[in-house]
């Protein structure tokens, strides 16, 4: 049974401000069980209500299923989307799981690879964490907006829950710090990365954010840093690779995930004077689907950029390119610079399937 017109659903990214607001919701239907109950939904739940007679539900996801994000595109619920800082999300993710850098930055994009799907939905609500609106209006906001009703001392009881009593005149991040562990200011999180780390964070997330809330997001760039070594699996690629042996991939990764859409991926790829006419092919997978085929065959040493177009409709599932040798080499080095990717303009958005 497909979830009804009294349901409500909020999406947000493992963040500071997502667990925060989840929380709120969580006591908000503690508090009055009998007008809204909590469902969790993980990427393998159904959005389903199994029992007419209970409350409504609000269904709250880090990682939206397949028919979860059916109902945000084309039902009548209303969303609460949370969209917090692309260096702290991170940051958090990589502190709460224990998990490296380039793990936590998959997790986040396979967290809002899908927010760009219900850009423009009627009745979605966007809030980031650098509102300025006192914590006590997005409380009431938030709970209005997702039909939680609440009598006056239903809702001071929510305000004055947890650690950091909400008062009426405090500032969000005040209240971020009091009540979420692991709590950090969003502009300190950048100074947690290296330069390079910092980098990528900022070629990847940022512009998926952009996504959510505008239809021209700069281009998403893969450095080298996301990509795996083909010689050397599961260990992390270097600039430069060896072409000496057999036909191989040298390259392969990031298995990122990517919001749903027409894309082009243009490539920066170095070739030695040795790799001269060896014949490169570079593939393009979306989970098991192939996306795309190209080839190139350098007639000389140098700096190539190369392009190509695929399209990917389904943002559930990460997306892999694999750079092969089409032959054997007995010289010649290949560089991966990176890979940018951009939406082709006037290019429909396909849906997820």
């Amino acid at each position: 049974m497909p979830i009804g017109a009294p349901d409500a659903i909020a999406l947000g990214p493992p963040s500071v401000l997502a667990t925060w607001a989840f929380d709120v919701l969580r006591q908000a239907a503690a508090i009055a069980p009998h007008r809204a109950a909590i469902k969790i939904v993980d990427r393998e739940n159904a959005a389903e209500r199994p029992e007419a007679d209970r409350a409504p539900y609000v269904y709250l996801s880090h990682f939206p299923s397949p028919s979860l994000v059916g109902e945000c595109e084309v039902g009548q619920a209303p969303i609460l989307l949370l969209l917090d800082d692309p260096f702290d999300s991170v940051r958090y993710m990589r502190d709460l799981s224990k998990c490296g850098v380039l793990e936590a930055l998959r997790l986040q994009t396979a967290s809002v690879s899908t927010y760009s799907q219900i850009r423009g939905h009627p009745r979605l609500l966007t809030l980031h964490r650098l509102t300025r609106i006192p914590t006590a209006e997005i409380v009431k906001l938030i709970l209005a907006h997702l039909g939680i009703t609440l009598s006056p001392s239903e809702l001071d009881t929510l305000l004055g829950r947890r650690p950091g009593r909400i008062t009426r005149d405090a500032e969000l991040e005040a209240s971020l710090k009091a009540a979420v562990p692991g709590y950090a200011k969003p502009e300190d999180a950048r100074g947690s990365f290296s330069n390079k780390e910092a980098a990528m964070i900022g070629g990847v997330l940022t512009p998926m954010l952009q996504m959510s809330v505008s239809g021209d997001p700069t281009p998403i760039v893969w450095p080298i840093e996301t990509f795996l070594s083909g010689d050397r699996p599961d260990t992390p690629a270097s600039l430069v690779a060896e072409l000496t042996g057999g036909a191989r991939i040298l390259y392969y990764g990031p298995y990122l995930n990517l919001p749903a859409g027409s894309w082009t991926a243009r490539m920066t790829v170095g070739f030695s004077e040795g790799a001269k006419k060896t014949p490169v092919t570079v593939e393009a997978y979306g989970g098991a689907r192939l996306l795309a085929v190209a080839s190139m065959v350098p007639e000389d040493k140098g700096i190539y950029h190369a392009s190509f177009d695929f399209d990917h409709g389904d943002a559930l599932q990460p997306v892999e390119v694999r750079v092969r040798t089409d032959r054997g080499a007995i010289e010649g080095r290949l560089a991966l610079g990176k890979v940018e990717l951009s939406l082709r303009r006037g290019a429909a958005r396909r849906q997820n399937g």
